[in-house]
């Protein structure tokens, strides 16, 4: 005679079961290969930066993964398709700053860049450098506060890209310095650079690996990084906030997510590898070439840092009268 199981006893057992398969998905993790979903062309930074993950957790897991680069609607094709893929840790995202700032740029965005995601590691910051023209030859941010305040009609920026991150930070600096200063907007970097060494624009935001070969071959001066600390590769170039004093830092910056509820083991197993890649010697020295910092935080600081991102954005956007689109 078959005796009943009290239902006390299924209550608790329940739990030890549901803990018991959680145990086995994260031992078992991973079994097939990963995608890194990218929101960028290839042979940039973020699609560098997502080589190298790939190419170490290849290794590091015996599976292989692959980058599949998703460009377009500043970056939101991408994570829309991460946010939409399976939590089970096998499609994960390559993010870069316009996660966070997308939000302040569009009415309607198909994800929530909070709610919508797991945080999983922080792969690096990057700051930009600010450029002068070369014929105006000035030594350092205080110069360039005077020649502005000389000016009747104010300076001129040039703005590699309407939106972008550099646009914000073109707008922080305006607030945050008073400067008199219109933006002269650009496609892109490429060619806002172009009119800054042809001495068309006074000054502009650019990110390190496209400043340095200006600032190298003297095409263009380098003002001030944004960081709040000199750089360690070019500590002759000042911090603006060594001249703005308490000047709010805004990083650039490059991470791994993926889908919400993502099991917590095998973000924590994650968050470890992927660090442990980026500070090896191969990603320490891509982020050093790219002008950025390796980060050693926890998944969950990582996601304290993306909510408090958006809002740092918010903020900017909303005091330049940006208009969402």
């Amino acid at each position: 005679m078959k005796l009943p199981i009290p239902w006390s006893l299924v209550a608790v057992a329940a739990p030890f079961v549901m803990m018991a398969s959680t145990a086995s998905l994260a031992d078992d993790y991973p079994s097939k290969p990963i995608t890194l979903i990218v929101g960028a062309t290839a042979g940039g930074t973020t699609d560098a930066l997502a080589r190298e993950v790939a190419e170490g957790l290849a290794q590091k897991y015996d599976v292989p993964t692959v980058v599949d680069n998703r460009p377009g609607a500043g970056a939101n094709i991408a994570a829309e398709a991460v946010a939409n893929s399976a939590a089970d840790g096998y499609t994960l995202l390559v993010a870069y700053t316009s996660h966070t700032l997308n939000e302040s740029l569009f009415h309607e965005m198909p994800y929530d860049p909070i709610e919508d995601f797991t945080p999983i590691s922080l792969l690096g910051e990057v700051s930009s450098i600010l450029l002068s023209r070369p014929d105006l030859e000035l030594e350092n941010l205080q110069a360039l506060l005077d020649y502005a305040a000389d000016q009747p009609d104010g300076i001129t920026f040039a703005v590699g890209g309407l939106g972008s991150s550099l646009h914000m930070e073109t707008l922080k600096f305006m607030q945050e310095s008073e400067v008199v200063g219109y933006e002269i907007p650009y496609s892109g970097t490429s060619p806002a650079i172009a009119d800054l060494i042809g001495s068309h624009v006074d000054v502009m935001f650019a990110p390190f690996a496209a400043a340095m070969p200006l600032v190298e071959s003297g095409d263009a001066n380098a003002i001030a990084v944004t960081s709040p600390e000199r750089m360690p590769n070019l500590d002759d170039i000042p911090s603006i906030n060594e001249t703005l004093n308490d000047y709010p830092t805004t990083y650039g910056w490059f991470g791994l997510l993926g889908p919400a509820d993502m099991d917590p083991a095998i973000v924590e197993r994650l968050n470890a590898d992927v660090t442990e890649i980026m500070h090896g010697e191969s990603g320490a020295d891509l982020l050093e070439r790219e002008g950025a910092e390796p980060v050693d935080i926890k998944a969950e600081a990582f996601a304290e840092f993306i909510v408090e991102d958006v809002e740092r954005w918010k903020s900017i956007a909303e005091a330049g009268g940006i208009e969402k689109q």
